[in-house]
């Protein structure tokens, strides 16, 4: 009688299987670190910006709290002369635009945030016979664009 040779490798279901589930572990952790890298590079980005708004927000306030000493200042010496004062010194704060033409005065600065973001605030005077609940209300406080978007919309799809 004639033994049959057999091979000497002999690849089980068993082999196979587990190198099937080794490749699944090492394509999911590789999912896994990439994803956690990008997530990590986002909240730097996200923790950079609040860092950048915040600084931007203190120098809002203290350009606020000047501009509440000037208005305090204007009514206390003459309510019937508010605006006439309040403007000429408000002429004198760098990057304060005030506007005294219409029915609610008002005032806007912007401080910047970063190279293309400024934050924007826009104060409305209150009438000099309301100032019991503050010189004026803050209308705006709002993150703005530090320049126009010039979007291009041209497709080149024949030259």
């Amino acid at each position: 009688m004639k033994k049959h040779a057999y091979s000497i490798v002999n690849i089980g279901s068993v082999l196979l299987f587990m190198t099937f589930i080794v490749l699944c572990l090492v394509v999911f952790a590789t999912l896994s670190l990439s994803s956690s890298v990008s997530e990590y590079q986002y909240s730097q980005k996200l923790a950079s910006h609040n860092r950048d708004y915040y600084q931007a927000c203190g120098q809002a306030s203290k350009i606020l709290h000047n501009i509440d000493d000037i208005l305090k200042g204007a009514h206390t010496s003459s309510s019937a002369q508010y605006y006439a004062k309040a403007k000429s010194k408000l002429s004198s704060l760098e990057g304060v635009t005030s506007d005294f033409s219409g029915k609610a005065p008002t005032i806007t600065y912007e401080t910047p945030v970063s190279r293309i973001q400024s934050l924007r605030v826009t104060l409305t005077l209150n009438p000099p016979s309301q100032t019991a609940d503050g010189y004026y209300k803050i209308t705006a406080w709002q993150e703005v664009p530090s320049s126009d978007w010039e979007g291009d919309d041209k497709l080149n799809l024949m030259k």
